[in-house]
């Protein structure tokens, strides 16, 4: 192999090593959840991307801080619940933030701007003894364009989810199990408790 070759096998590999990931959905009502109170009323997984198959998007979670956890509150009561109404989640002693699902997808999602460096592959000619193809021409606009599809699709894809399954302004009815993704600004894994309040 020619040392034009080399160069370009070694270019060509580092970039499919940072291909775009399509999102593979949580569905939190199909996680496993451990015990977490004797009551059954509320448990949680933490982990929920990278247990999914989505390590891209877990790795923007360790990075920005923001933990995505599936939930399940089952509301044996006799009234209806809601959320920072008549309920709240603690994360260890402190009322736990939870994020709107928009600011969640924007910190926790792949860029799409950066597969535009795949362009530079554009320039790059197969040389041969007699000619010299621009095969950079369909290389490089054809990864550009595929990779930023599948990242804007799976970011998508991912907000849609979260939507989906917010807790904020939701209503469980009683006698309701709720399956939730909630997202919480922390940078540990602080044990998670649902508290009633006296609302109504």
């Amino acid at each position: 192999m020619t040392p034009r070759l080399r160069l370009f096998a070694a270019i060509i590999s580092l970039f499919l090593c940072s291909c775009a990931s399509s999102y593979k959905p949580i569905m939190p009502s199909k996680v496993i959840y451990p015990p977490v109170d004797n009551d059954g009323l509320f448990s949680y997984r933490y982990n929920t991307l990278r247990l999914a198959g989505n390590k891209k998007l877990a790795k923007k979670e360790d990075k920005f801080n923001v933990r995505i956890v599936a939930i399940r509150i089952v509301n044996n009561s006799n009234r209806v619940l809601r959320y920072g109404y008549n309920f709240d989640l603690y994360s260890g002693s402190h009322k736990a933030r939870i994020l709107e699902p928009d600011v969640v997808s924007a910190s926790v999602k792949q860029s799409v701007p950066i597969y535009l460096l795949y362009l530079l592959l554009t320039g790059m000619r197969f040389e041969t003894s007699s000619s010299s193809i621009p095969i950079g021409l369909v290389i490089g606009p054809g990864i550009t364009a595929g990779n930023m599809i599948v990242a804007g699709s799976a970011n998508k894809r991912f907000r849609e989810e979260l939507v989906e399954y917010s807790i904020i302004e939701r209503e469980i009815k009683a006698g309701e199990t709720f399956y939730g993704l909630i997202g919480i600004s922390d940078n540990s894994y602080m044990p998670l408790t649902l508290k009633i309040t006296g609302n109504n």
